[in-house]
């Protein structure tokens, strides 16, 4: 027998009794269990290939990567429920595995960093405190509240006001239907709104339920095309050269539900879409099947560039669960048939969709580690000028390359399959704040606002590359 065989049978031996003893304890779960997150570091290809094991059967061990393990001597974060914390421990000390506890209690990092701090002001009163607060919010007629997440419907009504406040540069748009009959919303902000010659830049976030600071950063955005419309001589010419398609909620079903999660971190923290579960052949969801059903599906996995290949998974169960096929979800369908709409193909130069965590500026392409398409130089430079420009407003500093060299691969992507087929130049993924797991997902509401001014001060950079590429003025 090889040594590769005989570390393989070695590993399968500790993990097997471990395996069995953990479903025998998921017989009898708490009702309301505690979780937690570890930061964990594999020093070896014996302790990568464990941690990868995990990850293969993390519906089994009710386990929540929120960053999958790469490399060794790379981080991975792994949510963990108290009802299965003694297994983990176990193996991972078998393994002489170490880790920290980054978040030791979910639930209260859930309450102290998310909860509405002034939900009761009025619209009138929270409009004249902004007059007295410099924080850099542009203000517009249609107020929002940027101190705090907002809910779908929250976000939908104010986009409505927009238009009917400033009906001469924007326009809500309604690019699909969920699974669920919610409308997927947008909003299109460009001078002369009908004119559809003008070159498109075109943001999206949310297309992961959880990734709640990345929805927000979307309507900062917009708030900032609009709200300094005709006073910033910079955005004034944003406006009037170009056209913006922004679409701050991707996955809504998704987002609702997670954001009616009170101290529940498994609904707080959903990835996928909600479609209807997938369940074992001849059964149906709520009929208890020994092999249980699992709902939804990860929309960044599902589009048509190299789906279904190494970077997604084909079980229902998976969190990276890519679909019984490429585009098998309506809001990956509404995402594409905008794009390859007579509306915007051939005119989206930028493509830029946002997610959290990891402070990454992430360009094409991530199927495959030292793959890199034709124009790699000129992704390149514009991402690392976005990085410097987004590090020069608080610091934060970010790194830039592929997905596949930097975090780790990923197919069936929306910026993938948006730069090879829908043509836009200029496609990147945003992994935005923090680095690492010291709250993760679960981003503190105070850092909202600054995370979305830094990025927009990378997204600009993006920006200019367009007017550029298109022999436009620079400035207004």
């Amino acid at each position: 027998m090889t040594t590769r065989c005989l570390r393989v049978t070695f590993l399968f031996a500790r993990i097997f009794p471990i395996l069995l003893s953990l479903i025998a304890t998921n017989v009898e779960t708490s009702p309301s269990p505690s979780f937690q997150v570890f930061r964990i570091v594999p020093d070896t290809k014996e302790q990568l290939k464990v941690l990868k094991d995990l990850v293969d059967n993390a519906d089994v061990y009710d386990l929540d990567f929120w960053k999958s393990p790469t490399k060794t001597g790379v981080s991975t974060d792994v949510m963990i429920p108290s009802t299965t914390l003694k297994n983990i421990t176990d193996l991972l000390s078998s393994s002489n595995i170490s880790y920290v506890v980054s978040v030791p209690d979910v639930v209260r990092l859930m309450k102290e960093y998310e909860t509405p701090k002034d939900s009761g002001i009025s619209d009138l009163l929270r409009s004249f405190y902004r007059r007295f607060k410099d924080d850099g919010v542009a203000t517009n007629k249609a107020t929002y509240n940027f101190d705090d997440y907002g809910s779908y419907s929250d976000m939908v009504n104010w986009m409505t006001k927009i238009q009917e406040y400033y009906p001469s540069f924007t326009k809500v748009i309604q690019i699909g239907t969920t699974h669920e009959g919610r409308s997927i919303v947008g909003i299109k902000i460009g001078n002369h709104i009908s004119n559809q010659n003008k070159r498109v830049v075109w943001i999206d976030g949310g297309i992961h339920a959880r990734e709640w600071a990345s929805i927000h950063t979307a309507l900062y955005f917009i708030n900032e095309l609009v709200g300094k419309y005709g006073s910033d001589p910079d955005i004034t010419h944003y406006v009037n050269s170009l056209n913006f398609y922004i679409i701050p909620c991707v996955n809504p079903d998704g987002y609702v539900y997670a954001f009616a999660a009170k101290d529940n971190p498994r609904q707080r923290l959903w990835r996928k879409n909600r479609s209807k579960p997938v369940c074992p052949s001849g059964l149906s969801a709520g009929q208890n099947p020994a092999e249980k059903c699992c709902q939804g599906v990860d929309l960044n996995r599902n589009f048509g560039f190299h789906w279904a290949e190494p970077g997604s998974n084909s079980n229902p169960c998976s969190l990276i669960y890519q679909g019984h096929s490429a585009f098998s979800e309506p809001e990956t369908r509404a995402v594409r048939d905008m794009l390859l709409s007579p509306e915007l193909y051939g005119k989206v130069d930028a493509f830029i969709t946002m997610h959290t965590y990891s402070q990454l500026w992430i360009y094409p392409w991530g199927h495959h580690e030292n793959s890199y398409p034709a124009d790699i130089v000129d992704l390149k430079t514009v991402a690392e000028n976005a990085v410097r420009a987004l590090e020069s407003t608080y610091g934060t500093k970010y790194k830039s390359g592929t997905g596949a060299d930097i975090l780790y691969a990923v197919t069936g992507a929306s910026s993938d399959w948006a730069k090879q087929e829908a043509k836009v130049k200029y496609a990147y993924v945003l992994e935005l704040r923090p680095a690492a797991a010291l709250n993760g997902f679960v981003l503190n509401t105070r850092e909202l606002v600054p995370t979305a001014k830094e990025t927009w001060a990378g997204i600009r950079v993006v920006i200019d590359a367009v007017l550029k590429l298109n022999n436009l003025p620079a400035k207004g």
